[in-house]
């Protein structure tokens, strides 16, 4: 029998950043635990159990690539080209979110990306780790 997977809570995992906190999936519930590393035992009770599966964490590497996605598909002319100096600063993504606050129409509509990029992200790991077809 197929398990109710918590969308919310996958698609929030898969949208953090924090390299502070470990979430894991439930295989029996479909729910998502989330933990702080500096929780050492609730840690390592969670992921010495099979029923339990990490979930991978970003090492910047999504993030950068859904930036120069979105970037690329900006509908506004003149954001697109602020958030292209933006990726090519230093700092790339504090530029990009600086750039980003200046065109609040795009800004909303990035949010709607990155979590529908999230969400797609969730789902190619359930289907790759057999949770879901």
């Amino acid at each position: 029998m197929p398990i109710e997977v918590d969308w919310e809570g996958l698609t929030v995992a898969f949208e953090n950043r924090s390299h502070k906190i470990t979430h894991f999936f439930d295989r029996q519930t479909g729910d998502v635990v989330q933990v702080l590393d500096r929780d050492a035992e609730r840690h390592a009770s969670l992921a010495g159990d099979p029923r339990f599966t990490a979930l991978p964490r970003d090492g910047g590497e999504r993030s950068l690539g859904d930036l120069e996605e979105f970037a690329r598909h900006c509908e506004d002319a003149g954001c697109r080209g602020d958030l292209a100096t933006a990726l090519a600063a230093a700092e790339p993504a504090s530029a990009f979110r600086d750039a980003l606050r200046t065109h609040p129409k795009e800004e909303a509509h990035f949010f709607q990306f990155k979590e529908r990029r999230a969400r797609e992200r969730a789902l190619e790991w359930l289907k790759g780790n057999g949770i879901v077809r």
